[in-house]
């Protein structure tokens, strides 16, 4: 393997580089054109995941203050638009990140584009008319559906993004690379409180400000969809592809999968805690923002304050990029995770005194929540199976682990709303909670996260993609069989021996 990839094979590039404008074909060709390319979904991906919240402000506004349906029949509502998006993500990530390591990268990466792009216009189309005296609620039931499509598209977006962003630049730079390309979660949601500001603050109607903002989140995918069909395979799953041909032991998925399955826990198990403190907290914040008397209680005012929480979000992304590889991965991880308890202890156990005396310490506070959750495990959850996985299982077990997480997000959607947040000791006791949950992330990160640095991914043994880094407990054997291999490539001169060499037989069973 060549030490720096080049996200096209030299063949491919002699076939089709005629049929590319230049200027497209030297774009896609860099490492930067690449995360472009692969970030374009995270750009969706948070935009449409935050804006439905801040449509259903409008929702509340339209149809429950004005008493066309009752406070609990929108709550079923709401939930129900909420998981239906989380729902189809965690089948996008099982089932496309799958089907990526069987067929290609490239032809499930069109298809997730287009299911956003389909998702996002189907739930700007919603009718109220549609099934004569249903009323609102079919408005509801339709948007639950279309999200359920797109979420099946935005699944698909983690395992392929990383697997791209991973393997088409080199190992020294894939970390900040895939930190680079998550990051733009964070402008996702920069982006949706934008347009709804925009929309509502130019006098666009409520219904016109719901159904352009949700329309708006097939901009995005649509823009990037005519170059994700000029994207080819990366080197790295070509090298995979030649070497399944060949029916060469050391790419056989199920004894891969073996090999790491102690891995697949511990990033499985860590997105899945974090996940639950991730996606509780942005249930609550508004709750928590109320601390902050400014702004009002219209809807500019709502938007307004969801604005001021995702500016507190961005530096977090932007240290991320910065200090991956100086920290480390399971350092960053570690650090993130005590940080957040730490803030959440002191904001749970002081709720009263910092909301009478200092409301605006308290925001502060709630607010850094944010930054060490982008600059800790937001980031790392998701840069981490992207980069210690090899190509043959690299987006199957990065959408496991990536499902993992979603599935944490429900857990959490479904259980605090039920601890009443919208009061004083409902916030305190959700605070708490979190901080308990960010604990056992870091117990669980020291235990089943391996510690490793960008150097340590290179490859060291025929037929790898990326090098394999043990765990703990798996050290001493992994270094038995690197030792095996040289002392027999030593003795046999077969130091640049063909790929799929019987090393296999010394190192699939390590785990």
């Amino acid at each position: 393997m060549s030490s720096e990839s080049d996200y096209s094979t030299d063949d491919c590039k002699d076939v089709k580089a005629e049929k590319r404008p230049r200027g497209v074909q030297q774009c896609l060709s860099t490492e930067m054109g690449r995360v472009l390319v692969a970030g374009s979904g995270f750009l969706a991906d948070g935009y449409d995941l935050f804006v439905i919240g801040l449509v259903e402000m409008i929702f509340e506004a339209e149809y429950v203050k004005t008493g066309i349906i009752t406070e609990s029949e929108y709550s079923w509502a709401k939930g129900t638009m909420a998981s239906s998006a989380l729902l189809g993500a965690v089948l996008g990530q099982i089932v496309l990140g799958t089907l990526a390591d069987r067929i290609g990268r490239r032809v499930v990466f069109i298809v997730t584009a287009v299911l956003i792009i389909l998702g996002s216009l189907l739930s700007a189309m919603a009718s109220p008319n549609l099934i004569a005296g249903r009323g609102p609620d079919q408005v509801f039931v339709q948007i639950a559906i279309a999200r359920l499509i797109m979420g099946f598209g935005i699944g698909g977006e983690y395992p392929l993004s990383a697997s791209i962003a991973a393997e088409g630049c080199t190992k020294r730079r894939s970390g900040t690379l895939m930190a680079l390309v998550f990051s733009n979660q964070g402008s996702g949601y920069l982006l949706a409180c934008l347009v709804m500001i925009f929309l509502h603050g130019t006098g666009c109607s409520n219904e016109v400000t719901w159904r352009g903002a949700l329309a708006f989140g097939a901009v995005v995918p649509g823009l990037a969809l005519p170059f994700r069909m000029m994207m080819h395979e990366s080197d790295d799953f070509e090298k995979v592809l030649k070497q399944r041909e060949a029916h060469q032991a050391n790419v056989d998925s199920r004894k891969t999968m073996k090999r790491y399955t102690w891995h697949l826990i511990g990033t499985a198990a860590n997105w899945f805690l974090w996940d639950i403190v991730w996606y509780s907290n942005g249930l609550f914040s508004q709750d928590i923002a109320q601390v902050l008397n400014v702004f009002g209680e219209d809807l500019m005012g709502k938007f307004t304050k969801k604005l001021i929480i995702v500016l507190c979000m961005l530096p977090g992304f932007a240290l991320s990029v910065a200090f991956l590889n100086k920290l480390g991965r399971k350092n960053l991880q570690i650090l993130g995770y005590v940080a957040i308890a730490i803030l959440f202890f002191i904001l749970g156990l002081g709720y009263n005194w910092l909301k009478s005396s200092s409301p605006g310490l308290f925001f502060v506070l709630y607010a850094m929540t944010f930054l060490f959750a982008n600059f800790g495990p937001n980031t790392t959850t998701y840069v981490i199976p992207g980069e210690i996985f090899p190509s043959q299982i690299k987006a199957t077990f990065h959408g496991f682990s990536a499902a993992s997480g979603k599935i944490g997000g429900v857990v959490g959607a479904e259980l605090f709303p039920r601890l009443d947040p919208k009061s004083d000791h409902g916030k305190v006791i959700c605070l708490l909670l979190c901080a308990f949950v960010a604990v056992a992330g870091a117990l669980f990160t020291f235990a089943f996260t391996p510690r490793y640095a960008a150097e340590t991914l290179e490859v060291k043994l025929p037929g790898e993609t990326v090098g394999y880094v043990p765990l703990r407990w798996q050290k001493k054997d992994h270094a038995s069989a690197l030792q095996a291999h040289s002392d027999a490539s030593d003795a046999t001169g077969s130091d640049n021996a063909s790929d799929g060499c019987s090393v296999e037989d010394d190192t699939h069973n390590l785990a």
